[in-house]
């Protein structure tokens, strides 16, 4: 298994808010998306970041959706007691996807609309699903397509509230697989065919992360764009 990650702040915003976590040896991989507009985003996600890196070390993973679920709500409930005892950090918060690759499996954590994908062949598969205004309106019936308008609106993040739900997902992982987690800086800008042709496009991995990043910034860089890229 090889990884790279690569994070930019783009091309409009003052600040890179994005933190993302690599921890080869246990198999773990973070990216969180601190809120845009609101106060210390990138403060919530350095602090999700840290905290399930902490957490990590004294972990051995028997059941990985167990250990990121106790880890992402720690990191929940650090980031809320810190806006509340913090005027300059009230309402910050982060979206987060985490994956624990053990064997061959993957088991994911999401919470927010940082994205997971699994590229196999010519084919990209998203595994989580985005918390946004615009997904539970159309899972509601409500609308019939994912209306921009609503897309970055959250429904849940880290820090929004003292508890928080988190969904999970389990993966069976082969050979030349390709898993893609990224913030919405990349998604927004890139169709998933433009993803998928361009991870299948290049053998080098470096140079497949970088290019993504820089086709995300080619069509106007709104938004930090962050991302790990594994090849299995």
């Amino acid at each position: 298994m090889r990884a790279v990650g690569v994070t930019d702040k783009g091309l409009i915003r003052e600040k890179n808010e994005d933190s993302f976590l690599i921890n080869e040896a246990k198999g773990l991989f973070v990216v969180c998306d601190g809120m845009g507009g609101h106060r210390a985003g990138d403060v919530a996600s350095r602090l999700a970041v840290d905290i399930i890196s902490k957490a990590a070390a004294d972990d051995s993973f028997e059941d990985p959706i167990v250990f990121l679920n106790q880890a992402i709500w720690e990191a929940n409930r650090a980031i809320w007691l810190e806006g509340q005892r913090n005027p300059q950090y009230y309402q910050m918060g982060t979206t987060v996807t985490a994956a624990v690759i053990k064997g061959e499996e993957l088991a994911a954590a999401n919470v927010g609309d940082s994205s997971l994908f699994i590229i196999r062949g010519n084919n990209i598969h998203k595994v989580t699903r985005d918390h946004t205004l615009a997904e539970q309106m159309v899972e509601d019936g409500i609308l019939g397509y994912r209306d921009k308008a609503f897309n970055h609106i959250l429904t849940r993040a880290l820090g929004a509230e003292l508890d928080v739900k988190v969904d999970n997902f389990i993966e069976k992982l082969y050979p030349g697989d390709y898993v893609l987690l990224c913030s919405d800086g990349l998604t927004d800008m890139l169709e998933e065919e433009e993803i998928l042709s361009t991870v299948m496009g290049n053998n080098d991995l470096n140079e497949t992360a970088r290019e993504l990043v820089d086709r995300a910034l080619s069509k106007g860089g709104y938004d930090n764009v962050t991302l790990i890229l594994l090849c299995i």
